[in-house]
């Protein structure tokens, strides 16, 4: 393996274990020595690829927000409608709070900590309130239903999800529940309140 390669993997290993400690415990309760002791990696060898705790954050989010772009591309495009595509998203980002650490840090530092200046909503709300527009031009949508609202309904599901993985400041939550069964429960739930019938191909179980 070169040096470069070497530098690369380390690099993945220690924001892989830096998201495992903010998603848990936090931006300001994850420390330097707690992120090498994670990583089983000394000091020098972490502040030689992140000098600051902000660039650390930051490259956390890049994965975080780089893991749920292709996610969410990937829900897309293979759905078979506007609504069924709304309802894969949300199951991808369910999927992805679940089981990637990186993605729970991102979410977290996009509410908890403003100055690294990384909203993860945007990664994936624009495409739900875009394609819930054109499922209201194509009757999938209730009559009354506006997109803006289901949109926003959706969006309440996943912050749902969201808190419900991810601990309130203070608190350390090391072994996230799996969101996929209350997920498709929620999912029918609002498919009934904002669907023009019954739809099979939205479903997310």
């Amino acid at each position: 393996m070169t040096g470069q390669a070497r530098a690369a993997r380390t690099r993945h290993h220690l924001v892989h274990n830096a998201a495992t400690e903010i998603a848990s415990r936090g931006y300001d309760g994850t420390s330097f020595a707690r992120v090498c002791g994670a990583a089983g990696v000394t000091m020098g060898a972490l502040t030689f690829h992140f000098p600051t705790k902000a660039l650390l954050g930051q490259a956390v989010c890049a994965a975080g927000i780089e893991a749920t772009r292709t996610a969410v591309e990937e829900a897309d495009r293979r759905a078979d409608s506007a609504l069924q595509s709304v309802g894969g998203i949300v199951r991808a980002l369910a999927e992805l709070l679940g089981s990637r650490p990186e993605v729970r840090a991102t979410a977290r530092l996009s509410r908890e900590q403003p100055s690294l200046r990384v909203n993860w909503r945007t990664y994936w709300f624009p495409l739900i309130h875009t394609r819930l527009q054109q499922a209201k031009e194509r009757d999938q949508l209730r009559p009354d239903t506006r997109p803006e609202t289901a949109a926003l309904l959706v969006a309440s599901l996943v912050a749902g999800l969201e808190a419900g993985l991810l601990p309130q400041p203070g608190e350390v939550l090391l072994l996230p529940p799996a969101p996929q069964e209350p997920l498709a429960e929620l999912w029918q739930l609002a498919l009934r309140g904002i669907g023009a019938v019954p739809d099979r191909t939205a479903d997310v179980s």
